[in-house]
């Protein structure tokens, strides 16, 4: 903090010297009207999901009989982060421009926003050879801790707290006043490459591992699998860890890790076929009904809603579940207590 203070008054005697780069830089002055569309040099993709083990060891045996049996077949397994997706462009080594993912071909401009997210550096770090173009893709969230910690504020405030973190990276990334955005404590964590003009990297795990080396932070929980095995024990893994990560996840994700295998399995319409989302077992939780109140919607309709000792569930502190209708009551036996 002193350090930037210092900043700041010697930039403000020597306004020439100002970079683009500074960290006083951050932050837009002038709110926008609205976000401008940006189309992606390369499709955003989502993943497919598997929904069980099942269905992982399905995706397996696919990619080892498409690629011919080949032993020598490397994944890289990571943990798939809930919240939201981004594209950063940088071209020579300056943070041009970055934007959402949109419908995967387009997404909307939310540089002013991106900008002030602390660990996105403004000007990669030169310990690594130096690209002419990089797009890098990234989920922005926030953990729990800044999670908790914000929403008190909110209350202490008279301010209506979010919902969860997710919902509250997206609503921070979508304001139209950068100043906004700056106050919410939003991360990232860096994933794939999108277009890369001026080096050439043949891997995923080379990919993660030259992104620290520009400054860009990766999810330290990243492993290289080389069988079947491996990749089972690593979602047995993250599952058992997922409820002491400070951050949300709702899987794993399982990539080939060779580029040019990557580009020999290619791609279908809307997800790659060398990578899956391996969805990790539902969350569960009991708690006891205090009341059961009568909620009257817009148009009438009426809803009754269990009042339950309030618990913590997938980033969420639940005090509130809907019955649907008088027979899902009957049919489950729903009690008061």
């Amino acid at each position: 903090d002193s350090l930037l203070k210092e900043l700041q008054d010697l930039e403000t005697e020597h306004p020439q010297l100002i970079t683009v780069d500074s960290p006083t830089q951050r932050v837009g002055s002038d709110p926008l009207n609205s976000f401008k569309q940006i189309k992606h040099r390369m499709p955003l993709l989502s993943l497919a999901n598997a929904m069980n083990k099942e269905e992982i060891i399905a995706f397996y045996e696919k990619i080892e009989t498409r690629l011919n049996n080949n032993s020598n077949i490397e994944y890289i397994c990571e943990p798939k982060i809930d919240g939201v997706a981004v594209e950063l462009v940088y071209e020579n080594g300056i943070f041009a421009y970055g934007s959402t993912r949109g419908n995967g071909e387009i997404g909307e401009d939310i540089t002013n926003n991106l900008r002030t997210i602390k660990t996105i550096p403004l000007k990669l770090l030169n310990d690594y050879e130096m690209p002419t173009l990089l797009e890098i893709r990234g989920e922005v969230f926030i953990n729990h801790k800044d999670f908790s910690y914000m929403n008190q504020t909110r209350l202490k405030n008279n301010i209506q707290p979010f919902a969860n973190p997710r919902n509250s990276a997206a609503g921070s990334l979508r304001q139209l006043d950068s100043m906004v955005t700056a106050q919410r404590p939003l991360k990232i964590f860096c994933y794939a490459p999108g277009v890369i003009n001026g080096i050439k990297l043949i891997s995923q795990e080379q990919f993660l591992s030259v992104l620290p080396k520009w400054g860009l932070p990766v999810n330290p929980l990243v492993e290289k699998c080389y069988s079947l095995k491996d990749i089972i024990s690593y979602y047995d893994k993250i599952e058992s860890l997922r409820n002491r990560l400070e951050y949300d996840i709702d899987g794993i994700v399982i990539k080939v890790n060779s580029f040019n295998n990557q580009k020999i399995l290619g791609e279908r319409s809307k997800s790659p076929r060398w990578a899956i989302a391996g969805k990790l077992k539902p969350q569960q939780i009991t708690s006891v009904i205090n009341n059961i109140e009568i909620s009257v919607g817009r148009t009438g309709a009426i809803t009754p809603v269990a009042k339950v000792e309030p618990v913590y569930l997938g980033g969420v502190t639940i005090s509130n579940i809907t019955l649907h209708n008088q027979d899902e009551i009957n049919k489950k036996n729903i009690c008061i207590g």
